[in-house]
Order: C-alpha cells, then sequence, then structure tokens
C-alpha cells in the first residue's frame, strides 16, 4: 500500500501546477521611486495582461486644454472640442496603466483650465517616471489625418532627449498597430509642457478633428480606448527597456 501511494504522488507531481508567491508593498501616497524594472511572474487576473511591476512607479498623464480653452473643434456641426476627447482619452490611459499595476497622476480630471506652466510644474513636483500629454490635432487641409508623437530635443540635458524620443517611438508604433491609423512620425516639438518637464515627457497628437472620416472614429469611444490602449502599450514597453537607454 505505501509503495502504490508513493507511486501515485510521483505521478501527481507531473499534473499539479507549482504555486509561486509574490511579496505585495503597497502603493504610499507620498513619494513614488522611478520604476524598478524588474517584474514578478504573476499576472493581472483582471485584464490578462504583461506581469505586473514589482515596485511602484508612477506616471503622469496631461489631458491638454480644459474648461474655457476648448482646443481644437471640428469642422461640420455638432462642434466636438478636442478637451473633451482629451480628457476621456487620459482617462482610459489612467485605467489601463493602473491595471498593469502603475500609479498614474492626471494633471486634471475634470473640464478646468490649467496653464501650461502649472502642468510642467505639476509634474516635476510629482518626480514622475515620464510625462505624457494628450491631445488631438487640426488642420488647414481637410485631408490631413493621422498621428504624430512629438518631443523636445533638449540640447542641455541630452539624456532626458533621448529617453523621450525613445518613448514617443514605441508609443507610435502601438498606436499605428492598434489603431491602423495613418503615421506622421516621431517629430521634435517646442511645446512648453514637454520643453519645461524634467522627465522623459511626449506630447501625443491622436488624430485630426478637422477630418471628417477620422472625426467619425474619434467620435467613437471604442476607437479612443484603442488609442488608449496604443498610449499604454507603449508606455509600459518603453518602461521595460529604459534600463538599455
Amino acid at each position: 500500500m505505501r509503495r502504490l501511494m508513493l507511486i501515485a504522488a510521483f505521478i501527481l507531481s507531473f499534473f499539479v501546477p507549482k504555486m509561486s508567491f509574490v511579496d505585495c508593498q503597497p502603493i504610499k501616497a507620498s513619494s513614488v521611486p522611478l520604476c524598478n524594472l524588474k517584474v514578478n511572474s504573476m499576472t493581472n487576473p483582471l485584464a490578462a495582461s504583461p506581469p505586473l511591476i514589482s515596485t511602484p512607479c508612477l506616471i503622469v498623464v496631461d489631458p491638454g486644454h480644459g474648461g474655457h480653452d476648448v482646443g481644437t473643434q471640428s469642422v461640420s456641426k455638432p462642434r466636438y472640442q478636442e478637451k473633451s476627447f482629451n480628457l476621456v482619452t487620459a482617462k482610459f490611459v489612467k485605467n489601463y496603466l493602473e491595471q498593469l499595476g502603475y500609479q498614474v497622476a492626471m494633471t486634471r480630471e475634470e473640464d478646468r483650465f490649467l496653464s501650461l506652466e502649472r502642468r510642467a510644474r505639476f509634474a516635476n513636483e510629482k518626480k514622475p517616471a515620464l510625462f505624457v500629454s494628450i491631445h488631438f490635432n487640426a488642420a488647414l487641409n481637410p485631408d490631413a489625418q493621422g498621428i504624430e508623437v512629438f518631443y523636445y530635443p533638449s540640447l542641455s540635458d541630452k539624456k532626458r532627449a533621448t529617453k523621450s524620443r525613445c518613448l514617443a517611438q514605441l508609443v507610435l508604433k502601438q498606436l499605428l498597430m492598434r489603431t491602423t491609423a495613418k503615421s506622421r512620425g516621431v517629430k521634435q516639438g517646442n511645446f512648453a509642457v514637454i520643453r519645461e518637464t524634467q522627465m522623459a515627457a511626449i506630447l501625443v497628437e491622436s488624430g485630426f478633428l478637422t477630418n471628417e472620416s477620422e472625426l467619425q472614429k474619434i467620435k467613437e469611444p471604442t476607437y479612443l480606448k484603442k488609442i488608449a490602449k496604443g498610449i499604454t502599450d507603449g508606455i509600459d514597453n518603453y518602461l521595460r527597456t529604459q534600463k538599455n537607454l
């Protein structure tokens, strides 16, 4: 009988999965360190996503415009305002990043005006791993369409410029994969929110409200979620390769 029990135990050992346990540290609301790129072996059961990060990591998400500053608008009526699309998309990004284990601070979470200086100061005081500002585009040419991502080519901090360019490239790549939109490329820009911030920073122009075909997509929450998922994937990919920069 003892011999039969040993044989049974030996056979079961091939079929019963081994359990792994991970120490989870609570995220403190105060100072959050930059990302530790080590990841644990536990996947997110809610999102079936890549492995959760093992230590707190803060990201600042900036929905552009707000309040009396509506941003750009659609040409056709009803006039769709950029500020609303920015905020909705940013909230989707926040949700997706939090599902992966990141901590997110938003410059605004409601329809209110914030100066560019306050946005940059907010980010610098938080000391996040990176900063992403979300916008939608406009052009006099109604045929203009697609997604472009800007970074600031700082001459005084070339390491930050390199990180920002890498972040922009990875985010654009994932945005194109998620949306199949036209690529307008990674570009250098002198926008205050990416110039005055002190960490890797990008500004995403997610599509043209002045292009009727693209506007029809942007109006749909499912498309905004694709944009948000692309931004999230790009951020996550960047942070997991940051040690190579």
